[in-house]
């Protein structure tokens, strides 16, 4: 047990934090990918600034509430960030793919706060779980979308175009 926590809890939430911190290195090195290997700067720009900037928030939103626990935070380690991808379409269902995971470590947490009757924690999770499943859903329509758009290069350049008018992200034109 540390501070109010235990152990248990403290790890799950230390996976949760160490997984947003590398969906945020996923997303970045794909914005990369995508303002420059494919010519995608509206969509680089849009999920840069929405997506890869709310993993660190949700992060510290965990590690605050460690904090208030009075329960330090173990930062995992994040790749390197050169990861490749082939497509476009590849790299959304990478984003997809993380954000999936990040809601999976999420419900494990919850399950665990439940068995142990942590209730302040499983409050905390059933807050973050919600704040979670606007980005899987948006970033489940991004890949729709690009999959209705194809994988050409003209596909992804109109794509790249129409973007802001998807309101993806809590974005509006």
């Amino acid at each position: 047990m540390e501070g109010l926590l235990s152990s248990a809890i403290k790890t799950s939430l230390e996976k949760i934090v160490s997984h947003c911190f590398y969906c945020n290195r996923i997303a970045d090195r794909i914005c990369s990918i995508l303002s420059v290997k494919f010519v995608m700067p509206i969509t680089s720009n849009i999920i840069h600034e929405n997506v890869a900037h709310l993993y660190p928030l949700l992060a510290d939103n965990i590690s605050g509430y460690m904090d208030s626990r009075d329960c330090t935070t173990i930062y995992g380690e994040t790749p390197k960030g050169n990861q490749e991808y082939d497509s476009a379409i590849e790299c959304f269902n990478k984003l997809l793919e993380v954000q999936l995971q990040l809601e999976n470590l999420t419900k494990e947490s919850i399950a665990m706060a439940n068995k142990e009757n942590d209730y302040t924690t499983k409050v905390l999770l059933d807050s973050f779980l919600l704040r979670l499943i606007p980005l899987t859903s948006d970033l489940l329509t991004l890949v729709d979308k690009a999959e209705l758009y194809s994988d050409s290069s003209m596909g992804m350049m109109k794509l790249d175009h129409d973007v802001p008018s998807f309101n993806l992200f809590g974005g509006a034109e």
